[in-house]
């Protein structure tokens, strides 16, 4: 950053200090005085008639869904699912994150970490600093606290009229309040986490806004709570002069539905524009022109796309001028490239880090399948036709697709601007899906604060399908800075593309390891041949000088019939064979390595590694094919000559 951002930063940062202090001695109180009084003020309004007729006042804002139609939106969109969630959630079991089911009481307990037992500290809240606690993961609890289960409470109730779903919702709002007073405890670091929060909160208004049986005093405590989220969100929004990613979006979230229901009032427009303007703002800076999100992570590009599609349906409906054809259409992109990057299946690749968040749960199916990205997004978002093979320059991801072969390749710069917070040393990895079967995979990502140690492996270039030399990685990460890529080595980019049958074609390279003696180089291309079905993947070191190279492959199943000769490998996963060719002087063998499919959980699953002391330049060829029409193996790497970058 130059000097100008840098002291910007340093007057934000010096900002925030001085607002938590005073919050932390006089603002809070006196926030919590003015919303006392606020509260007595609407009972007196509104007590009698209800937040059903608050919402319908003249001059109301809105949200994606109406008070009139939240009865039939409710039964409409019930699933089985729904009234899983929603009966456990009366019991007060809750399996989040990978934890497995935990017992926290009919009234829960919201701060207690769901992976260790843990419950954190009413400590005063400072919003600019990182917690971790061994073996413990924070962000259970704020997973936990974000309301995902409203909605799911919302339709049982008006499926099946049983009252008791419309008692948790107040009961789970009530006890929330009372464990977690303002600027106390875990549930008050994260503004994020106070916008998504706060998000389910408005929507849950809605949803149960004419329950006969939820009391009026109920709701002005949940509209009060509101307020104080809104005036949270407003005073630490997770702003910075460049690296301004997720978090912010979701800052400006929070704001336009609280001000979607306030919209009548000063506050109210105040946090409705400035959240607009910010959403309006971050989706042609954060979502390139291509349509990808600049954070390098698929999960994170679904992630946002879910906050901008809500968001953007609130202010369309409040602050049209806010939310135009620009923003639209940037919107418009970021489906297509989940409808391309999402094989038949709908499990999508698990490239860059994946956390399971969301803004909403809108089927309840996805808290326990967080790869399936087109769940809980509008239908009609998605392009019409098929998907084809595209090059995403600007985001760094090529697609090749042809019926139910799919393949995904990272090939580009470090995301967010460089700072790479959400990054794997996956600079050329890729997942394949041969014949609607996932063959090769990614890592996934399995925890953050909970397990350093882990985090870190699971970011390195040892746990993706690429090539390293010796123990270096392909950019420089540490332990104690998870959320950094510390310097940008790779300056991946791709070399040709060609997209047209017979053989759509990508070669991508990186420059990671040029740091090294002889100047290394990594060049991978990836071909698919419709025709014969099949892939080819040529891996090239070119440099000078004898190197320490290991090649690995991480594989979805464990391989069948293997025969490891000098200089080859064959084996079978699935449907699929699988040669790879390889110097004389290297030696493979299959391990058992870690793979996390979700947040929280993980397991061993093989991997094929090719590792020796070899001189550069080398080549290693990998064919993939049907068991029934096997390629012919060959020298490594693609030679058909390709022009142009499509």
């Amino acid at each position: 950053m130059g000097p100008t951002r840098l002291l910007s930063l340093a007057a934000w940062k010096g900002l925030l200090k001085l607002r938590h202090r005073w919050d932390v001695t006089v603002g809070n109180r006196l926030a919590e005085g003015r919303v006392r009084e606020w509260r007595d003020a609407w009972l007196k309004e509104w007590g009698s008639d209800g937040a059903g007729a608050w919402l319908r006042r003249p001059g109301a804002g809105r949200l994606w869904v109406d008070v009139e139609q939240a009865q039939e939106w409710c039964r409409a969109s019930c699933t089985a699912d729904d009234l899983t969630l929603a009966r456990q959630a009366l019991e007060g079991v809750f399996d989040i994150l990978g934890s497995g089911p935990v017992e926290l009481g009919v009234t829960p307990r919201w701060r207690t970490d769901l992976y260790s037992g843990v419950e954190w500290p009413l400590d005063p809240a400072d919003p600019s600093r990182l917690e971790t606690s061994a073996g413990s993961d924070i962000r259970t609890v704020w997973e936990l606290g974000r309301g995902y289960h409203f909605p799911a409470l919302a339709r049982a109730y008006h499926t099946t009229g049983d009252r008791r779903f419309a008692d948790a919702f107040a009961r789970h709002v009530e006890s929330w309040i009372a464990q977690n007073p303002l600027g106390f405890g875990p549930n008050w670091l994260s503004p994020m986490d106070t916008a998504i929060r706060a998000a389910n909160w408005a929507l849950a208004t809605v949803l149960f806004a004419d329950c006969d049986t939820l009391p009026a005093p109920f709701w002005a405590r949940l509209l009060g709570q509101l307020r104080l989220d809104a005036r949270f969100i407003e005073r630490y929004r997770e702003w910075h002069p460049l690296y301004r990613g997720n978090h912010y979006v979701a800052n400006g979230v929070g704001l336009v539905y609280v001000g979607g229901l306030f919209g009548d009032v000063r506050e109210g427009r105040r946090w409705l524009v400035r959240g607009g303007r910010l959403l309006g703002g971050e989706i042609l800076t954060q979502v390139l022109p291509d349509g990808v999100g600049f954070e390098a992570s698929l999960a994170y590009h679904r992630l946002v796309t879910e906050f901008f599609t809500w968001g953007g349906e609130v202010l369309k409906r409040n602050r049209p001028g806010l939310w135009g054809p620009a923003q639209e259409e940037r919107l418009r992109g970021m489906y297509a490239f989940i409808e391309a990057y999402t094989p038949a299946s709908g499990e999508a690749p698990m490239m860059g880090d994946a956390d399971d968040g969301r803004l909403h749960v809108l089927e309840a199916r996805a808290l326990h399948a967080p790869r399936e990205h087109r769940r809980g997004l509008p239908p009609e978002m998605f392009p019409e036709g098929p998907p084809i093979s595209r090059l995403y320059r600007e985001g760094g991801f090529a697609v090749i697709r042809d019926g139910r072969d799919h393949c995904v390749v990272r090939c580009g710069p470090v995301g967010l601007r460089g700072a790479g917070s959400h990054d794997h040393n996956d600079q050329t990895s890729f997942e394949l899906v041969a014949d609607g079967e996932r063959i090769i995979r990614d890592s996934g990502t399995y925890c953050y604060t909970r397990d350093l140690d882990a985090r870190h492996w699971f970011r390195s270039t040892a746990a993706h399908s690429v090539v390293q030399i010796g123990t270096e990685e392909q950019n420089p990460i540490h332990v104690a800075r998870p959320w950094r890529v510390l310097a940008d080595r790779t300056r991946s980019r791709v070399v040709a593309w060609d997209p047209d049958p017979p053989g759509p074609e990508v070669i991508v390279e990186h420059t990671g390891f040029q740091h090294l003696p002889g100047s290394p180089v990594v060049r991978r291309s990836i071909r698919f041949d419709s025709a014969t079905r099949s892939w080819t993947v040529g891996d090239e070191v070119l440099g000078e000088g004898v190197q320490e190279v290991t090649w690995r492959l991480q594989l979805e199943l464990p391989p069948r019939s293997p025969r490891i000769t000098g200089g080859s490998v064959e084996f079978h996963v699935g449907g699929s064979l699988i040669r790879v060719g390889f110097p004389g002087r290297m030696v493979a063998q299959f391990l058992d390595t870690w793979s996390s499919v979700r947040y929280g959980a993980r397991e061993k699953r093989p991997v094929l590694v090719v590792k020796g002391f070899v001189p550069l330049p080398l080549e290693i060829r990998t064919d993939v094919g049907s068991a029934a029409h096997a390629p012919s193996s060959g020298g490594a790497g693609s030679r058909r000559q390709i022009t142009g970058s499509g």
